[in-house]
């Protein structure tokens, strides 16, 4: 375990003014899954921060490993135990940070396998059950939206240039970015119903903000409508918008800046999904 000599630099005196200290900056949807895990954890440990050892964090992935949860489910609880202990640290709170010793599981990357054809989402988009979904799915789609962009668009968001419509989208880590639209789909866009409750562009037959939860439930049943991949979600859109950008001449840069990757290296990944070029092309076996 690393020892570390940080000032204090906090006056939070309990785990629960520390976990509502850690969370204060991040993302809204962030903070629910945070507090929810650093509960979770704290319960299953039956003891306060100051006094968790390695086993204790041990104990608790194999809890998860027992389950047959998934690497990505383990790998995400433990990214946000990492992140509190980190924090804790930094601040002064904790004297160590016993998490550190531990390593992230390396998941098999199947990204290949979510990736949607053309003709899938076309599919999907065809089965929307009102204009609204259809809308929906094709946002999603076109600009590879995470769903919590897409939640997240008020109609002030939308400023007409010379010739497109330019979106600024609020992103991960509090990031924005600007995207297009055409006028024709803008057009579409503006003959849907508003409310005098919100400036949100997609809403509830109660006319509020329509959440993630209800983004997952027309997209469901939109799938098995479709008839294609049953496990297909708002992700696999954004993933299909990288693959098919790329293949049909987009540049790497401009799709790191589309998707709001931090780093080229996560966007790279994408090169790899339908590669054209393999060396097996020079093997012949007749």
């Amino acid at each position: 375990m690393t020892l570390y000599t940080y000032p204090k630099l906090t006056n939070a005196a309990t785990d629960t003014e520390l976990i509502r200290l850690w969370i204060s900056q991040k993302a809204k949807t962030t903070q629910k899954t945070y507090i929810t895990i650093s509960r979770q954890f704290l319960a299953f440990a039956g003891k306060e921060l100051r006094e968790i050892m390695l086993e204790d964090i041990l104990l608790w992935l194999e809890s998860f490993q027992l389950r047959q949860a998934s690497q990505n489910t383990i790998n995400n609880k433990l990214g946000a135990i990492k992140s509190l202990f980190s924090f804790g640290v930094k601040t002064g709170y904790l004297l160590a940070n016993p998490v550190s010793m531990v390593k992230t599981l390396k998941p098999k990357d199947a990204l290949n396998e979510r990736i949607l054809l053309d003709e899938e989402v076309k599919k999907l988009i065809n089965a929307a059950f009102t204009q609204r979904d259809r809308l929906i799915l094709i946002l999603l789609y076109i600009l590879g939206l995470r769903i919590s962009e897409l939640v997240g668009l008020n109609w002030s968001d939308f400023q007409p240039t010379d010739d497109a419509i330019a979106v600024t989208i609020f992103g991960k880590g509090h990031k924005t970015r600007t995207l297009l639209i055409t006028r024709t789909l803008w057009s579409e866009l503006k003959q849907l119903p508003r409310s005098d409750k919100t400036e949100a562009v997609f809403l509830s037959r109660f006319g509020n903000r329509l959440d993630r939860h209800a983004i997952h439930r027309l997209i469901k049943k939109a799938v098995e409508k479709a008839g294609i991949n049953p496990h297909t979600s708002a992700h696999w859109l954004r993933h299909a918008h990288a693959c098919h950008s790329l293949n049909n001449g987009a540049g790497i840069d401009l799709l790191m800046k589309s998707l709001g990757h931090s780093s080229l290296a996560v966007t790279s990944r994408y090169l790899h999904v339908q590669p054209s070029e393999c060396t097996s092309k020079f093997i012949d076996l007749d």
